[in-house]
């Protein structure tokens, strides 16, 4: 089996930057009803494909990255936050500010108040997309490719067909309105309100996929191919702090466990004990390396 440093992963999708401001709640406004907030903290993680980035990073992958930002501030924390973690950076300015989800937290009791949304959605151009992608595949053949799809715009028709022409397994964390873009990829990892959508759904055709894993939260994950299927039970979680990210958590570690050459029976349930520890966290967290060893190792067998 390969090691995790051996393994290349390239993530394309929608990037964010997740901020946090923490601080303490202690009484009510007198100009309005409404709970006054002593900032103790304030940060940023990244976000979208970027959160799935970090996830692999951390375990000590090789990892790149193809998405859009803008000029603005947070678009140049999203870059610096890339290049502190060592990423291939393949990103390309289209987009007029980058997505920011800005959470404030009561720092007691780790609770999430009330998030403030700051993005202008807007198709970015396939073909600077397209010839970033083709600089990447002169120089570098990825053991996998992750689409995280948010929405957002990068994502579209034309990238997906460039990407599936490609002679590299995908894997895609969807959006039940892209379905017809995914057909002919090797995953899709729905959750299940999005796969229920994408039955219901007219216009969506999945007949080529190889495998779909939904993910069930509190009841785990059904994992499903052409011919069979396989129900993994939810892991038991005492606490559940956060539980965006969980998604992004999920499709990083099936990139990462089929990358080392576990069937997708067994990176399903190493992934499933993996998204259980990154919902005890506070925010968007990520699985340490040698927690994750230890995972593998116990649910490999």
């Amino acid at each position: 089996m390969k090691k995790l440093e051996d393994i290349r992963i390239l993530v394309i999708g929608d990037i964010m930057l997740d901020k946090y401001v923490v601080g303490d709640v202690e009484r009510i406004s007198p100009e309005a009803p409404v709970q006054i907030v002593q900032v103790i903290d304030e940060y940023s993680n990244l976000g979208g494909c970027g959160n799935v980035v970090k996830n692999i990073r951390d375990l000590g992958v090789q990892v790149d990255c193809v998405a859009s930002i803008g000029f603005d501030w947070d678009s140049e924390t999203i870059s610096q936050k890339l290049n502190n973690l060592d990423i291939g950076d393949y990103l390309i300015y289209e987009s007029e500010i980058a997505t920011v989800k800005e959470r404030i937290v009561a720092n007691s009791r780790k609770i999430q108040m009330l998030r403030i949304d700051r993005e202008i959605v807007k198709k970015v151009h396939s073909k600077p997309i397209i010839e970033k992608l083709e600089k990447y595949f002169e120089n570098n053949s990825p053991d996998i490719i992750i689409v995280s799809d948010y929405l957002k715009g990068m994502i579209n028709v034309e990238v997906m067909s460039y990407l599936k022409e490609q002679d590299f397994k995908i894997i895609v964390d969807p959006k039940p309105s892209h379905a017809p873009y995914y057909n002919g990829v090797f995953m899709i990892t729905p959750n299940e309100k999005e796969w229920q959508e994408m039955k219901l759904s007219s216009r969506c055709n999945l007949s080529k996929v190889n495998y779909i894993l939904e993910t069930k939260g509190k009841h785990g994950m059904y994992l499903e191919d052409y011919n069979q299927s396989w129900t993994i039970p939810a892991e038991e979680v005492h606490q559940i702090y956060n539980l965006s990210g969980a998604g992004d958590t999920v499709v990083a570690m099936m990139g990462v466990c089929l990358s080392l050459g576990l069937s997708p029976v067994q990176s399903a349930k190493i992934a499933n004990v993996c998204a259980a520890y990154v919902v005890t966290k506070p925010d968007t967290a990520t699985v340490p390396k040698k927690l994750f060893l230890k995972i593998m190792e116990e649910k490999r067998g």
